[in-house]
């Protein structure tokens, strides 16, 4: 007898459970969701409502410079020591400030040397002098033919060539002490202890920022920009006017990229953020994406009624707009649905 009574009672139970599985809307039941479609426990659960009328979404992105880098000037221990210790070098002059565009090959700061100097100096005199000792040399064999000197004259050009490779060396040695850019790019910092005459070793003395001139954005279904569109980016309450252009050759086609519309040549900020509101859709059923759960291509939602019975809901799914899918049939408006 109980064997019978709990056999009936397991059939009511399953027809009582397939019926909750029916969807709602457009006043009709929806398709069964497949039986596979996991079973939410009896918990209360937590839910948001379904809405028609108009929608506005606020569209947001960090936009990044490409190929952004900064580099950093600064003397490491060793050159430290090499530059004060062994040519006793003092700053000369800064010559850039923030802001100022610089090329790769300038020179950005520049030391002199005492030391360095007077071997310039020396070498120079030598070659001056050993010039004067040819054009004796010379007078005296054109005053006298019998008397040669051209061994002397020989020697006397060596010498001068050797002095000159000696200049030339110091001189590299001071281009290579000085601090040339690397690249093209805006200076965005010098050294306030720096540009007072304080140096020390691996502190940055100026910064560059390189970068390739666009700002880009993953592309995303949010919203598709078109080629010419003007956008403004913001950062701190200061507008950045951009326009939209193509992929560049060789660059990655899932980005987005903005030319700056300010002046060519000017500073560029590492990061803006870009703000509007989506293009308002006029009398539309949505609701919040993270109510609806897909099985298998299926589309649906758990609708919750009275004692917070749920019932599975097909929908059919229009645009996705911001953090909501647009509903074109399945619900119709006010219904509360589960959250995850």
């Amino acid at each position: 007898m109980k064997s019978k009574l709990f056999r009936k009672l397991n059939i009511f139970l399953s027809l009582s459970f397939a019926l909750t599985l029916t969807g709602c809307g457009n006043a009709k039941e929806a398709a069964l969701v497949p039986a596979e479609v996991p079973v939410y426990n009896a918990l209360a659960p937590k839910t948001t409502q379904v809405i028609r009328g108009d929608l506005t979404v606020p569209y947001s992105t960090r936009l990044d410079l490409l190929g952004y880098e900064m580099v950093k000037y600064r003397f490491t221990r060793s050159e430290f020591e090499e530059l004060f210790g062994t040519y006793r070098m003092e700053l000369d002059e800064i010559h850039v400030n923030v802001g100022d565009k610089v090329h790769a090959g300038d020179v950005l700061v520049s030391f002199h040397s005492e030391v360095l100097d007077k071997q310039i100096e020396d070498n120079e005199q030598r070659i001056a002098s050993a010039r004067r000792e040819i054009d004796h040399l010379k007078r005296l064999s054109s005053i006298d033919p019998s008397q040669d000197h051209s061994e002397e004259i020989r020697q006397l050009n060596r010498d001068i060539e050797v002095a000159r490779l000696y200049v030339a060396d110091v001189k590299e040695t001071y281009e290579r002490l000085n601090l040339i850019a690397e690249g093209d790019g805006h200076v965005s910092f010098v050294s306030t202890m720096f540009s007072m005459g304080y140096l020390a070793p691996d502190e940055d003395m100026i910064r560059v920022d390189t970068d390739r001139g666009l700002y880009t954005t993953k592309k995303t279904d949010d919203y598709t920009f078109k080629i010419g569109e003007k956008v403004t980016g913001k950062l701190r309450n200061v507008d950045y006017p951009l326009t939209v252009v193509e992929t560049p050759e060789g660059e990655d086609d899932s980005l987005v990229y903005f030319r700056p519309d300010g002046q060519e040549g000017e500073m560029l900020e590492k990061n803006l953020m870009l703000e509007f509101d989506l293009p308002t859709l006029k009398d539309v059923c949505y609701v919040n994406r993270q109510a609806v759960f897909d099985k298998g291509g299926v589309h649906f939602v758990y609708v919750v009624k009275e004692n917070d019975i749920r019932n599975a809901a097909i929908v059919e799914l229009g645009d996705r707009v911001g953090n909501f899918f647009i509903i074109k049939s399945g619900l119709e408006g006010g219904e509360l649905v589960e959250l995850p």
